[in-house]
């Protein structure tokens, strides 16, 4: 089998794996902390939430190409707004995954005042911020970007934002902004929870267990930060070669076409793992949430089950009446 035909064969299959992972995870993630009192506790449901929300467009965008039916860039105005998406989405859900990161460095700081910003509170204020700041940040595409015919596909009609598009804000903005800002908090957490292991500090119960899910929250946000990292790497290593060799292109032989076409696809399911992979970082991470999820889910069957029985019961009953006057007639 050629590089070609493995490259085809990722571009179709990658797509279906993640979508057909991603989205129930996803969705799931949502359900869970709206419906579950606990999780809703933690400022950082609010950021989960948020990213689910993003993970699934995000992989809505890398399933639906996948269909070359679909009209998605085959005329002027949804050419913009599909790209327009495309680079909104993505940054939105990393902005999550990075006010998740903040979170649990403010909730694990020694520093009370540093405590304060993890709250409730701020996360409501901050929730909308994401899709406000990109879609303004992105707001050019939907002027300076238009179906080419010729190339069957949208390019750029603006070469200065062209030029800002590919050296600034895809590399930068989206690839190793986010990295850093994981990084960064990632570590500095790490640092908190080693110095609270040495403190020794009285608590009641309430905030015991209260403490108790806020430890496991930073363990789960801790694991996907990482797994996070570990998938953008790749991506940003990608856009740095495309953009070092972006000059040098149209001296490209045919293997190293191909080559380059193989590693785009890899690279981009690789950071697709990272949009689908949440809940099952999550359930692997924490026994708490698998703990949580089986008691949710027995709540759920409890209250069908009643429901189904207090329908037996007033249908026994109709009947019962229905009967009664029947023999008196």
């Amino acid at each position: 089998m050629s590089m070609l035909d493995i490259a085809t064969k990722l571009s179709f299959w990658g797509p279906v794996t993640l979508f057909a992972l991603g989205i129930p995870g996803a969705l799931i993630n949502g359900i869970l902390f709206i419906g579950i009192k606990t999780f809703r506790q933690s400022p950082s449901s609010y950021y989960v939430v948020g990213q689910s929300l993003f993970d699934i467009a995000a992989l809505l965008i890398l399933f639906l190409p996948i269909f070359p039916s679909l009209p998605l860039m085959s005329s002027k105005i949804s050419c913009r707004l599909m790209v327009f998406f495309s680079e909104v989405t993505v940054p939105c859900a990393m902005s999550f995954l990075c006010l998740a990161a903040f979170d649990r460095w403010a909730c694990t700081s020694r520093s009370a005042r540093i405590r304060q910003l993890s709250s409730k509170n701020i996360a409501r204020c901050l929730f909308p911020m994401p899709f406000l700041f990109w879609s303004c940040v992105n707001a050019p595409y939907l002027i300076f970007v238009d179906y080419v015919p010729q190339l069957s596909s949208c390019w750029f009609t603006n070469d200065l934002f062209q030029q800002i598009a590919t050296y600034f804000l895809t590399p930068f903005m989206v690839a190793l902004l986010p990295l850093i800002i994981l990084v960064i908090f990632g570590i500095l957490t790490h640092r908190n929870i080693r110095l609270i292991k040495h403190m020794h500090i009285q608590q009641n119960q309430a905030r015991n267990r209260l403490s108790q899910w806020e430890q496991q929250m930073t363990r789960m946000m801790i694991a996907q930060t990482c797994i996070s990292i570990i998938c953008i790497l790749p991506q940003l290593i990608g856009l740095l070669y495309s953009v070092a060799t972006l000059n040098t292109r149209a001296m490209r032989s045919y293997d190293q076409v191909v080559l380059e076409y193989l590693i785009g696809q890899i690279t981009t399911f690789i950071i697709g793992i990272n949009f689908a992979s949440s809940f099952y970082i999550f359930f692997l991470s924490s026994p708490r949430f698998r703990k949580s999820i089986k008691t949710y889910l027995k709540q759920l069957i409890q209250v069908r089950d009643n429901r189904i029985g207090i329908m037996d019961a007033s249908f026994t009953a109709q009947n019962a009446v229905t009967q009664h006057q029947d023999k008196h007639h």
